[in-house]
């Protein structure tokens, strides 16, 4: 593996992130954040903040896309947040009741989470400052925060053990995802829907989050990991854990690759795989930072290879399986695979130290060295084999065949093959004639005796009249009734035509989802119930016709602008968020819900409803549109606040008559100190129990 560049740092690193611009952004529990260059490595500013040491929290410390937004978790101080170009403090939160465990900045600069001993998750807008929602509740300390690449969804973890998915657009649609033995301490959204989470315990489990199932579990680590992160295109999973080891598995056969891929000294605190440049960046307990680069070993794979040094080649990949996927590796195979169809030329014609001579270079790995042995071992028979095909001794052929695989791999094995094929197929026409039997047995007399073929002359003679019926299916098309009758006779599906049969499925189901894809769902459908036609796939078929269907309807609601609709259908199949219909009415959505929160960081109720507007009939985005609502009626109170107490009581007295004693005004007052002052209060009232419109403009109404 080759390490461009490693750095010492005097304390553990808490946080590690790719930035744009092929930056990185390192920090550490000093609270000093640092930023790089990646080509070359080279520091180009940061600063310290004056805040109280770090305590080394797994999620203590997160840093923005741009760099602009700088975030510390800060012992008894709840989160304190920096601008990170001009290195000014911007905004000191503290709503939790006890410390922040975890905090994370989510896509595009706009939310910043944080998670408290308290089991609560609020999302705070980074542009005003302000709280903007309380999201579900754990039942003990939220140890581990990930958003989702489109900023729509969030996952906490706690020391419950439970994981919680909520849609930060709409705040009403959420999952429980149940199944880990111990607290979570890492996760990651990537592509497909999936969710993967680690664990104290060492686990790591793929989820499907929409169907709050688990996809997989993957092999153990060795230790409780620590951090993980992702290749760009979701391929690869990087996963290190307390006792120094890095592990890669691969997302999606979902094995594992290397279990110590990497071995460090020192427990491994935090991963990031930077993109440009493509670095495996990790920071450890002692402060070390190692800028790795897995896949730069691919030039010099590439160079063994032009120069003949595939020894050295396989030995590098050996080293580093990362390589396995390149490039340099599908040239290595491509000059394997030529080399072998020349030894066995070579075989052939008796010239077995020049074969063994030319496969040597690929023997030092392991599969390649069984391959060459067991080639050079059946060839030892070929002039034999050679005697049998020429002869049609077929029998004996196949025969020796069964027993030395490799001789299945030459032109004589090829030609006896194409052989059958040709008399097989003149003697499916001919037992349709009257009389045909006796033609057939004489045709194949030459491949009686041999299992594999004899089933399907026996087929053939014994069923003619089955395979007379499966013609005729075939003929007309009738998939159904020609895989129903195999199904009854299976020696059918030996023959080539139900062999076609099969292929013509599989590229139904191919162009179904390319249709689905180019957003032409009416002909997808269409394709999607032809599929139905064939047993094996309806399953497959539902499926597809379902979509087809789901998205033409969004598709019809969107034009007649019943935006209503769509939203209910999202809320029963969340996969719709992908269609290009309903990421414009997200966009739309969003830039409505940043004008809002704007409103709401000045208490202007009253704006914020003119913003709603258009948008209080739609059920699903109620919950957002009261979260809102709530935070402009506490910048009121914190005005109330300052014209003195009687209005302050006031206020918040009016506010609880409104929503009751919720986690925004518990949390508020907790803050100001006024917890006390108000008792219990009033039971939260759910959104579902509040209408927007009828709320009034100011607290004080």
């Amino acid at each position: 593996m080759i390490i461009e560049k490693r750095l010492q740092f005097q304390h553990p690193i808490t946080a590690i992130k790719p930035l744009a611009g092929r930056r990185v952004a390192i920090m550490d529990s000093s609270n000093a954040v640092r930023f790089f260059t990646l080509d070359p490595i080279e520091l180009k500013d940061g600063f310290k903040t004056a805040l109280a040491q770090n305590e080394q929290l797994q999620q203590g410390a997160d840093i923005s896309e741009d760099g602009r937004y700088v975030a510390f978790c800060v012992k008894k101080e709840g989160v304190a947040v920096f601008n990170g170009l001009t290195k000014r403090l911007l905004y000191r939160f503290k709503r939790h009741e006890g410390d922040v465990e975890s905090l994370c900045i989510g896509p595009k600069q706009r939310y910043l989470a944080t998670g408290g001993q308290d089991g609560k998750t609020f999302l705070w807008s980074l542009s005003t400052g302000r709280m903007v929602a309380s999201l579900p509740h754990h039942a003990d300390f939220v140890t581990a925060i990930a958003f989702s690449p489109n900023g729509q969804w969030i996952a906490t973890g706690s020391f419950d053990r439970r994981i919680i998915v909520t849609n930060i657009s709409s705040l009403s649609q959420g999952f429980r995802l149940i199944g880990h033995a111990k607290a979570i301490n890492a996760m990651r959204f990537i592509d497909g829907h999936r969710l993967v989470a680690a664990d104290k315990e060492g686990e790591i489990v793929v989820w499907d989050y929409f169907g709050a199932k688990v996809l997989k579990r993957l092999k153990k680590m060795f230790d409780e990991v620590t951090a993980i992160t992702v290749t760009p295109d979701h391929r690869f999973l990087f996963a290190a854990d307390r006792s120094g080891a890095v592990s890669l598995y691969d997302l999606n056969s979902y094995e594992l690759i290397s279990l110590r891929y990497l071995q460090y000294a020192k427990p491994v605190k935090q991963l990031c795989y930077a993109a440009e440049g493509n670095h495996l960046v990790v920071g450890l307990a002692d402060g070390e930072v190692t800028f790795n680069a897995p896949l730069k070993e691919s030039r010099k794979m590439e160079e063994f290879i032009a120069a003949g040094d595939l020894a050295s080649a396989y030995r590098l990949a050996e080293e580093n399986p990362l390589l396995h996927y390149s490039d340099a590796y599908v040239q290595l195979e491509a000059l394997w695979s030529e080399t072998f169809e020349k030894a066995m030329a070579l075989l052939e014609l008796g010239k077995k130290e020049e074969a063994k001579k030319i496969l040597e270079p690929f023997c030092v790995e392991a599969s390649k060295r069984l391959l060459v042995q067991q080639l050079i071992n059946d060839f030892a028979e070929f002039e034999k084999f050679k005697t049998a095909v020429q002869g049609k001794k077929y029998q004996l052929a196949y025969s020796m065949a069964a027993r030395y695989p490799m001789l299945k791999q030459n032109r004589y094995y090829e030609m006896m093959e194409k052989e059958w094929e040709s008399i097989f197929s003149r003697a499916k026409k001919v037992v349709l004639q009257n009389g045909g039997e006796e033609k057939v047995r004489e045709l194949v007399k030459p491949f009686r005796g041999i299992s594999s073929k004899s089933v399907l002359i026996q087929a053939l003679l014994s069923e003619k009249e089955i395979y007379k019926l499966f013609m005729k299916l075939v003929n007309k098309r009738d998939f159904k009734g020609a895989i129903e009758l195999a199904k009854r006779y299976p020696a059918i599906m030996e023959l080539e035509e139900y062999k076609k049969i099969e292929k013509i499925a599989e590229a139904i189901v191919q162009r179904s989802r390319s249709e689905l894809e180019a957003g032409r769902y009416a002909e997808a459908a269409r394709l999607a119930s032809q599929l139905m036609e064939f047993p094996d796939m309806k399953e497959t078929a539902k499926e597809l016709l379902e979509r087809a269907n789901l998205y033409a309807s969004a598709m019809r609601h969107f034009a007649e602008k019943n935006y209503a609709a769509i939203y209910r259908i999202l809320e029963q199949h969340p996969a719709l968020e992908e269609t290009k219909i309903v990421r414009n009415l997200e966009e739309a959505w969003q830039k409505v819900v940043q004008r809002a929160e704007t409103a709401a960081s000045r208490g202007d109720v009253d704006a914020m409803k003119r913003i709603f507007a258009p948008f209080v009939a739609l059920e699903p985005k109620r919950a957002k549109i009261v979260s809102l609502l709530k935070q402009g009626y506490l910048v009121q109170i914190e005005k109330a606040a300052e014209a003195g107490e009687e209005r302050l009581s006031a206020a918040v007295e009016r506010y609880l008559q409104l929503f009751g004693m919720d986690d925004e005004i518990d949390s508020w007052l907790r803050e100001h100190g006024l917890r006390a002052r108000f008792g219990d209060g009033p039971e939260p009232k759910g959104a579902e129990r509040i209408d927007p419109k009828s709320l009034p403009p100011s607290i004080l109404e």
